[in-house]
């Protein structure tokens, strides 16, 4: 029987990968979309609320400078920013399964 992954033990994996921690809120609109893109993205369903569902992207600065963690709520509790930060961007997004 295999085991879901949490976002925290994904979370760790990626900052052993080199990418730093979530970046606060108020510093994603200081981003510029084209210069980054999306290297992955990994779904999380709570499995009591809906409310608990979320979403980490793990992206790089194209010219290789910095890698960091976005984390938003999926649904009607996402943050718009982010939203409009990630459909800025033209990803090429890898879809994880976290059920495995």
């Amino acid at each position: 029987m295999s085991t879901r992954k949490t976002l925290s033990q994904v979370m760790n994996e990626l900052n052993e990968e080199g990418y730093d921690t979530n970046i606060p809120m108020d510093k994603i609109k200081l981003l510029n979309p084209s210069e980054w893109e999306i290297d992955d993205f990994h779904r999380f369903e709570g499995q009591t609320n809906p409310g608990d569902n979320s979403i980490l992207y793990a992206i790089s600065k194209k010219d290789g400078s910095s890698k960091i963690m976005l984390i938003n709520a999926y649904g009607t509790e996402s943050n718009s920013d982010i939203n409009d930060f990630i459909e800025e961007m033209d990803p090429t997004k890898k879809k994880h399964d976290d059920r495995e």
